[in-house]
This record gives C-alpha cells, structure tokens and sequence, in this order.
C-alpha cells in the first residue's frame, strides 16, 4: 500500500498492490481511521467501476459512518498472474484531524470461486498531517491544578490551561495509542503545544478552551512562564502571550468527579466509584473500614523517578513523609497500604490505597493529605454510609 503524507481536505491517490507468484485473482478491503480514534473514520473513499465502498454497518455508499473500500467482481483480475493493483481516490478530513492509520486487507486467490488455498496478507500504513493552518491567535487566561483548579503546581504535576483558540470550535482530541511514542505522552497534539519554562510539555486533551497537560520535570521554582503555541515547529508557528505561574516542591490535590466536591475513587480491583449514585451513575458510598482507592497530582518525586509525559511501569512511591487525614482523623501508617504513582498511568496521577476508619460517621467526609508544609484542599470529600 502507497501514499503520501496528506493535506485536510485536498484529494489523493492510494495504491493497493497484491502480489503471489501463482496467484490467478485478485482482491483487497482497505479502511481509514484517526489514530487518535481508531473508532472513527478518517476522511472518505470514492467509488468507481473499480472500487466499491461499503459503509458499516448500513451497505453501500453514500454513508456517513466508518467505509472500507473494496474491489468489485469486475476488477478481481481472474486471470492475471503475479500481481495486481488498484488506485483508490481518498479524500482526508476536512478539518486537521491529526495522523491517520490505514489498514488493508490483500487476497491473492487461486481463482477457483472457493476460498481454498486463497492467501490473505494484512498491513497497514500510518500518514501524517502535513499542515497545521490554525490562522487565529489564541487567548490564554489561565493555567491551574489539573486536579483542584487552584494555582498550586509542581513540577510533574497535572494542570489545565483555560482560553480561546486553541482549537477550532467543536473540535476536541484526547491522546491516544497512537500519539505514545517510547511510553511517552506527545508534546504536540493536533497542532497545539505548551510551553512552560522553555520546555515542552506532555498533553493529553486539547479543546477549543480548555488544553489539559503535565508540568514538565524543570527543576525551577518560583515564577515560571506558560505559552500556549499553534502550529509549532512550522513557518506560520503562533504563540499566546505568556502566563507566569508560581511552581511550588509540591501541589497536593486530589482529582474530582464532574460537578462535585467528591474525590474521584474506586474500590479495589473493580470500576466502582467511590460516590453517590446522584453524582456518578453506578457509584456508592463506602462503610467504614473499607479500602479505598484515591487519586490525585502534586505529590513530588517518587522512587523511582519518571520523567513527565512518561508511564509509570509499575509501583513508584511517593519519596517524601506525608499524612493522610480522614474525617479529622489522622490514618496510622498500616492503614495507607499504598501511595506514589498510579501503575500503568502518567507519571501525573498519584494514587493513595487507604483503609478507613471504623469509627467514621455517616456523611461525606473530608480528606486531606499533607506533605512538604503543603496540604491538600480541605474542603473535598468522599461519601461513608453504614
């Protein structure tokens, strides 16, 4: 399969080629996807005398949905020896989208109407966007805690930059498998970077107003510039006025659900939230003495040390002493059974595994964690029902 690195909106030619020494017919199916959303379709293919399109899960084209180009009865080659090819006019997204993978399928057949001995051959190809061609500068009015929205950060520590412009409207990409380069979060995606004291910063969700993003490791402290930058790294590059920000050792805070004070959690080894069900649809409070998992950003280094942007390949615990308080209670050390990095996750996101005390009443119950002279916002709780 051949093509070229492509251009929103501006049609190209993809070339499909089988080949078998004793093949006799031919065929192929081929789809394109964002590699940001491999459930999504990237752009769209034109049928030909040639080329059939299918659209999932309706038939034929015209659709709307996910299309996987094909051959038709017609241009199978029965007959033709060594090889066969097709060209397939793609037209890409409309809109910068970023990179788009696509997948095909080849079958060099014997030709005799049954799938005997028919031989299929699978791969893929990966293009990039050529052109980032965001024209509006944008608006940078501040940068937060990605996890308490207050001005405390910390190097490593996620954080949430809030403005206009950074995307166009309607338009929203969060990171993904395809952007994760040697277990690393980009630094540019979808044509917007941020800049924090120089250095580029992992992101992982971008949006019209909001760009949600990892401090990066400088060992500065104090006040540090924030940008935000379009089309970096190109000749029509835009960079927003800059924001300082204060960088602290530590920003402990604790990650929320949407619309509440709760502390997002789960209990161990399940996708239960620890919540209300009137805050998070399948949630439930916890009893006392129960274990629960907590999580959050801000609690500075850990051993072993990752880098921002990287993922945390197991558990990293949290370097500096630190306490945790439920319910005005302060939790003896044997009742915080873990707390650093969260495994498998950006080396941003901490969790705390704690046991609750027994002695907890009902009601949502503040927790707060203290580390370094810094401590956690007093005011968030988790929910206790006996």
């Amino acid at each position: 399969m051949e093509t070229s690195d492509y251009t929103p909106g501006v049609r190209q030619l993809i070339r499909v080629l089988v080949e078998h020494p004793e093949a006799m017919r031919w065929g192929f199916q081929l789809t394109a996807r964002l590699a940001g959303d491999e459930t999504r379709q990237a752009g769209s293919f034109t049928f030909t005398p040639e080329i059939r399109v299918r659209c999932a899960p309706t038939g034929d084209a015209p659709c709307g949905g996910v299309q996987f180009a094909s051959h038709r009865i017609e241009s199978t080659r029965l007959g033709t020896t060594g090889q066969a090819e097709w060209e397939i006019e793609w037209t890409p997204p409309a809109t910068e989208e970023g990179d788009v993978v696509f997948y095909v399928a080849g079958n060099a057949a014997n030709g005799n109407f049954a799938n005997t001995t028919d031989r299929i051959y699978t791969s893929n190809l990966r293009v990039r966007q050529l052109s980032c061609t965001v024209a509006t500068r944008p608006t940078l009015r501040s940068v937060a805690n990605g996890g308490s929205f207050l001005a405390s950060l910390s190097a490593n520590s996620m954080i949430s930059l809030f403005g206009l412009g950074f995307q166009p409207a309607g338009l929203t990409r969060t990171a993904g498998r395809a952007e994760f380069v040697d277990r690393k979060f980009p630094t540019q995606l979808n044509c917007v970077a941020v800049e924090v004291g120089g250095v580029l910063a992992p992101i992982s969700h971008v949006r019209t107003d909001q760009i949600n993003a990892q401090l990066p490791s400088i060992p500065d402290l104090g006040n540090v510039p924030v940008r935000v930058i379009l089309n970096p790294g190109r000749p029509n590059e835009i960079r927003s006025d800059v924001a300082m920000v204060v960088v602290s050792e530590y920003s402990p805070a604790f990650f929320l659900y949407p619309g509440s004070r709760s502390i997002a959690g789960l209990f161990p080894n399940s996708n239960v939230p620890v919540a209300s069900p009137a805050v998070v649809a399948g949630g439930r409070p916890a009893q006392p003495g129960d274990i629960v998992t907590l999580f959050g950003t801000g609690f500075g280094p850990t051993e072993p040390f990752y880098q921002a942007g990287e993922f945390a390949l197991g558990e990293a615990r949290i370097r500096d002493s630190f306490t945790v308080t439920v319910g005005g209670t302060q939790l003896a050390r044997e009742d915080v059974l873990y707390g650093g990095l969260s495994p498998g996750s950006i080396s941003g996101l901490y969790q705390f595994d704690i046991r609750l005390p027994r002695t907890l009443p009902d009601g949502d119950v503040p927790v707060v964690i203290r580390i370094g002279g810094a401590a956690s916002d007093q005011s968030v709780t988790i929910p206790v029902r006996r």
